[in-house]
C-alpha cells in the first residue's frame, strides 16, 4: 500500500514539475488536449540600402561635326553609368517555415506572449517575477515595404524608391525640342553650320553687353543677368555638339536570406540581384555558436541579461518525436556581413540565427524573457 501511495504521490510531483513541453509541430501527439501556443525560431533576413549614382550620357546631334567648334570630350554614344554613393547593411526578423513548435500547457497560470511573426517574447507563471502580459513586439527592428520571396537557398529581392528624376530617362527628350522649349532655339532644323554661326552671333552680342552699347545695361545687375541668359543659350547650342551629362540619385533596396555553407570556414559569397551593377556580399563568421556549445555554457549579451546555467545541446531525433520539458531557443551566430566596391569596402556585423544553432533549454523553474528578433534567451529568474 505504500509502494502504490508513493508511486502516486511521484507521478502527481512529476507533472507539477512539468510546466510545458515542446515539440516540433510534425511530432505533436495525436490525442493532445492541453492547450497549445505554436510558435517559431525566426530567421534573420539581411537588407542592404544602397545608393546609387546615375548617370544618364546623351549624344548631341552635331557629335560627328564637333570639330566645327574645336571640341573635346565629346559624348560619342548614349549610355548610362552606375557609381555607389552608399550602402547601409542592416537585419529584420522573418518568418522561417523550418522552424515551427508546438508549446502544450500543463498549467493554466503558465502566460505566455509572443511577437509578431509569432517568435516567444515571454514565459512566465502568475505571481513570478513579470506577474503580468508585457507586449514586447514593439521591440522589433521593421524595414516597410520591402517585398521576400522564399528560396531553397537564399531569399533575394530588391525595391527601388520612386523617383521624379527616373522619368528623364524613361521618356528620352530630343535635344533641340527641349532647347527650343526653353527659349533656346528659333527652329529645330538648323545645320551644324548655322549652329555655329549662332553661337558666334551670340557672342559677339555678350562683347556688346559687356561695352554697354546695347540700351538698357546701365545697371551693373542688368548686365550682370543679360549676360549670363546668353551664356545658358550658348552652352545650350554647344551641347548639341557635346551632348549632356545628367545625374540623378537612385536608393533600392536588396534582401539576403544567407544559409550557413556547408564548409563553415569558408565565406559564402551572394550576389546582389537585379542591381543596375554587380555588386556581391560576403558573410564571414567565426563560428562562436560551435565554441559556445564546446564551453557548455552561453555568455551573456547585455548587462540585464543573467547567464544561462544549462548547457546547450544538440537535439536529437528522439528529443523532436518525444518533445521536451521546456522550450526551443536559438544561439544567434556573428557574421561580418560586407559588400566591396572599387571606392570602397562596407561593413556591418550581425547577428544571423540560421548561422548559430537551435538548442533545447529545460525551464520548468524559470520565468524567461526571449529576444523576438532572434528567438534567442534574453534573461532567465527562478519562479
Amino acid at each position: 500500500m505504500k509502494k502504490i501511495l508513493l508511486l502516486v504521490a511521484a507521478i502527481s510531483l512529476s507533472s507539477c514539475s512539468t510546466l510545458y513541453k515542446s515539440y516540433p509541430i510534425s511530432d505533436i501527439p495525436k490525442d493532445n488536449d492541453k492547450t497549445t501556443i505554436y510558435y517559431n525560431i525566426p530567421q534573420t533576413e539581411v537588407v542592404f540600402e544602397v545608393k546609387v549614382n546615375k548617370t544618364i550620357c546623351q549624344k548631341g546631334i552635331f557629335a560627328n561635326q564637333s570639330n566645327l567648334l574645336g571640341l573635346k570630350n565629346v559624348i560619342t554614344s548614349d549610355e548610362v553609368k552606375y557609381s555607389v554613393k552608399d550602402i547601409k547593411i542592416t537585419s529584420r526578423e522573418v518568418e522561417d517555415p523550418d522552424q515551427q513548435y508546438a508549446l502544450l500547457l500543463n498549467d493554466n497560470k503558465v502566460k505566455v506572449t509572443k511577437s509578431e511573426i509569432g517568435t516567444l517574447t515571454q514565459i512566465f507563471k502568475q505571481g513570478g517575477k513579470y506577474g503580468k502580459l508585457i507586449d514586447l513586439s514593439n521591440r522589433m527592428l521593421r524595414v516597410d515595404g520591402l517585398e521576400h520571396k522564399h528560396n531553397e537557398h537564399f531569399n533575394n529581392s530588391t525595391t527601388t524608391q520612386p523617383q521624379q528624376t527616373q522619368q528623364l530617362f524613361q521618356t528620352k527628350q530630343i535635344f533641340e525640342s527641349r532647347l527650343q522649349e526653353k527659349g533656346m532655339l528659333e527652329k529645330t532644323n538648323l545645320t551644324a553650320e548655322e549652329v555655329v554661326k549662332k553661337i558666334e552671333q551670340l557672342r559677339e552680342k555678350q562683347i556688346d553687353i559687356l561695352s554697354g552699347s546695347i540700351d538698357g545695361t546701365y545697371m551693373n545687375t542688368t548686365v550682370d543677368f543679360m549676360y549670363k541668359q546668353l551664356d545658358e543659350i550658348i552652352d545650350g547650342y554647344v551641347s548639341l555638339f557635346t551632348g549632356t551629362e545628367t545625374t540623378v540619385e537612385e536608393t533600392s533596396y536588396y534582401t539576403l536570406n544567407p544559409k550557413k555553407p556547408i564548409i563553415s570556414e569558408e565565406d559564402l559569397i551572394l550576389k546582389l540581384t537585379d542591381s543596375p551593377m554587380p555588386l556581391l556580399a560576403r558573410f564571414h563568421t567565426r563560428d562562436v555558436a560551435k565554441e559556445i556549445m564546446m564551453s557548455g555554457s552561453e555568455n551573456a549579451k547585455s548587462n540585464s541579461v543573467k547567464a544561462i546555467s544549462d548547457s546547450p545541446k544538440v537535439i536529437t531525433l528522439k528529443e523532436k518525436s518525444e518533445g521536451i520539458n521546456g522550450v526551443y531557443y536559438s544561439i544567434p551566430e556573428r557574421v561580418e556581413v560586407s559588400v566591396e566596391t572599387p571606392n570602397k569596402t562596407y561593413r556591418k556585423p550581425l547577428e544571423l540565427v540560421q548561422y548559430g544553432a537551435i538548442k533545447t533549454f529545460n525551464s520548468k523553474k524559470y520565468d524567461i524573457e526571449f529576444d523576438s528578433k532572434t528567438g534567442a534567451i534574453k534573461s532567465i529568474s527562478s519562479i
